[in-house]
């Protein structure tokens, strides 16, 4: 690597930028950035958030009207739903039309092939243990994880629950009906909805409250501007469609009604689960404009759209995400039947009510129960296996759900046990997060951008200007000169000067008894001669070219020019003849 060093450096520091186990470079911009490619810049949240908008006034204009406009769809959708019956809805009118076109030759041949491909993907995942344990033996994750694996299912059920809580709010006031129908259900549901899903649609059906009812709460985060309303019917009504692409054997059309309804839920994160999350997909929209406004002309659409599904696929494929990382943590299950694998997670449940009420005996038992379970899968699995029984133990490392808790005692105890069980839940959670953003999330962000260049085009003029704005930044980089940081600098050792003897020096010899006499040391500066000035006077040896090797006579002056058409001998013999006067001046004055 090539250092540009000055000149004047003295040689003992330039022997410091020389060694070169104490050399330290800083850090480049081009080390500094080294995320650029890696999760930061594979994730779309991530990267969105690493690199802000220029302009946060108009990001925040963009993200108010897109609040507005997402919340008006969603009251403009829902409003039929809470107020009407199914079969009254636009989406009953979608499903009869393609029911009418599905039962034509065509279409059923198409479908035909359709179910053959389903069966045979059935048939291979039966043929493997390792593709049989990641579609049927999912490990279990907390309330959270759980809930948004549940997906619509999960947050229908939420919204269900504070469906029931204004009824009976409201209507107390108003009729004094209290729907004491619903208590039973309010107190077992209310933290862990999802699990009750079909008792809570149940209850709803079984109610005595006017369903049509829509009841209407001003939230708190809507700065008394935003209505949030809901009704029962709008419960039943969206089972309905999650149901219609839910559960096989369907007609066509109910597919198509319920996958419509998932796209809206996609688009508008509002229908299922409140307007809380409008908020988000706001900000999205925000962010995808401010990226489309610095798109090529007539590419500006197209930018949007992709930068808009690349985001918007975080929100909307949640449910999808969290099964995929519960399938993958359920690969620690091979070589367990999946009824095994519903008793060692019950056995692990019962295990940890035991640990927090101190139940010794519970404890040892439920541990020596899934202990056996373990070792009898173990046996069961192939050498192939292993790596991926591995993967499936260091994903669901740390799972609150499936992982033992340490036995309740005294106080100290209990504390200390503590400790290595609370590391672990962080570090497992820790990693699956990481898992998520860096794996997981661009997965489906990528598929969802390139879903949007083959419906709306990929704009190939502003990738392009990005990829070579990026290739110049690199290279811009890699060309710009590293910093040195000297360290201390490194004393060297003092070489004495060697001094010459005195000797006894002939008469003549001017040299030898200059040095003895001053004996001084030659400087290691650089003797550059000085530039003589415009005014300097020229001898006639210098106008004539000629240069001597001696210094002229101070005494004598200089002498007169030599006559290049003599002799040889005779400008030998001037010269000689005046470098004895130097040197009989010099006695002289010694």
């Amino acid at each position: 690597m090539s250092q540009n060093i000055s000149s004047n450096i003295p040689l003992n520091q330039y022997r410091q930028y020389q060694q070169p186990s104490n050399t330290n470079f800083t850090a480049t911009p081009a080390a500094a950035n080294i995320s650029d490619k890696g999760v930061v810049q594979n994730n779309p949240l991530l990267n969105a958030a690493a690199n802000p908008t220029d302009n946060p006034l108009s990001f925040l204009a963009a993200a108010g009207v897109s609040t507005a406009a997402l919340m008006g769809i969603n009251n403009f959708v829902n409003q039929p739903l809470q107020n009407k019956k199914y079969d009254q809805t636009f989406f009953k009118k979608i499903e009869t039309f393609i029911d009418k076109y599905a039962t034509k030759p065509k279409a059923q041949s198409f479908f035909d092939k359709l179910r053959g491909l389903k069966a045979g993907a059935k048939n291979l995942i039966n043929k493997s243990e390792i593709l049989r344990t990641l579609t049927q033996k999912p490990s279990i994750g907390g309330p959270q994880v759980q809930s948004q694996a549940a997906s619509v299912k999960g947050h229908l059920a939420s919204r269900a629950i504070e469906a029931m809580k204004k009824y009976k709010a409201e209507y107390k006031l108003a009729t004094g009906n209290e729907f004491k129908e619903f208590d039973a259900i309010l107190k077992k549901a209310e933290k862990d909805s999802y699990k009750y899903y079909d008792d809570i649609i149940r209850t709803i059906k079984g109610s005595s409250a006017d369903l049509s009812k829509v009841i209407s709460k001003k939230p708190w985060w809507g700065a008394g501007i935003v209505k949030n309303k809901v009704s029962l019917q709008e419960i039943l009504n969206k089972d309905i469609l999650i149901k219609n692409y839910k559960t096989a054997g369907k007609s066509v059309g109910q597919k198509v009604s319920g996958y419509l309804m998932r796209g809206m839920e996609c688009l508008t994160n509002g229908m299922f689960s409140g307007k809380g999350q409008v908020l988000i997909q706001a900000l999205m929209i925000a962010q995808s404009a401010s990226e489309a406004s610095k798109a090529e002309k007539g590419e500006k659409f197209s930018t949007f759209m992709a930068s808009f599904a690349e985001l918007a696929s975080f929100l909307a494929t949640m449910g999808i995400q969290m099964r995929v990382v519960n399938h993958l943590a359920g690969l620690k299950y091979i070589g367990m039947s999946p009824e095994n694998v519903k008793k060692y997670q019950k056995a692990m449940e019962i295990a940890n009510k035991a640990a927090a009420m101190g139940n010794k005996k519970a404890y040892g038992k439920m541990c020596l129960y899934m202990e056996n379970l373990k070792q009898a899968a173990k046996a069961n699995t192939k050498w192939y296996q292993k790596p991926f029984k591995w993967i499936g133990n260091l994903v669901s490392f740390g799972r609150i759900k499936e992982t033992l808790k340490p036995l309740k005692a005294t106080k100290a105890a209990t504390a200390f046990a503590k400790i290595p069980y609370g590391l672990k839940v962080g570090l497992g959670y820790a990693g699956r997060i990481a898992l998520l953003m860096g794996v997981v999330v661009p997965i489906f962000s990528g598929i969802a951008k390139k879903m949007s260049y083959a419906i709306f085009g990929k704009p190939v003029k502003t990738l392009e200007r990005e990829k070579l704005k990026e290739e110049a930044e690199a290279q811009a980089m890699e060309q710009q000169p590293q910093t040195i940081q000297p360290t201390q600098p490194m004393q060297q050792p003092q070489t004495p000067q060697a001094v010459a003897p005195t000797q006894q020096s002939k008469p003549g010899n001017l040299y030898d008894q200059l040095n003895n006499k001053y004996n001084q040391p030659i400087s290691s500066q650089p003797m550059t001669p000085p530039t003589p000035a415009a005014s300097t006077l020229r001898t006639p040896e210098e106008n004539a070219g000629i240069r001597r090797s001696y210094i002229p006579n101070p005494i004598l002056g200089v002498e007169n020019t030599v006559n290049p058409a003599s002799t040889r001998s005779a400008q030998i013999d001037a010269v000689m003849r005046q470098a004895d006067i130097v040197e009989a001046q010099a006695q002289r004055y010694l």
